[in-house]
């Protein structure tokens, strides 16, 4: 029963630590992509509120 825990064990622990590592880096490519996507959500308001709207009243 335990042979399949000490079979290739050290293969095993190297591949937990690849999989560790690559999950926090998609883990951060995914937090960096939400940021943007927000920073450019804000630039992206505020440029059409400072924008000069030609030819429009002002709603009341």
């Amino acid at each position: 029963m335990n042979s399949w825990m000490i079979n290739n064990f050290w293969i095993k622990i190297v591949s937990l630590i690849l999989a560790i590592i690559t999950w926090f880096y998609v883990n951060e490519e995914l937090v960096k992509e939400k940021r943007m996507a927000k920073q450019l959500y804000k630039s992206s308001v505020v440029s059409q509120s400072q924008s000069p709207s030609y030819g429009k009243k002002p709603v009341k």
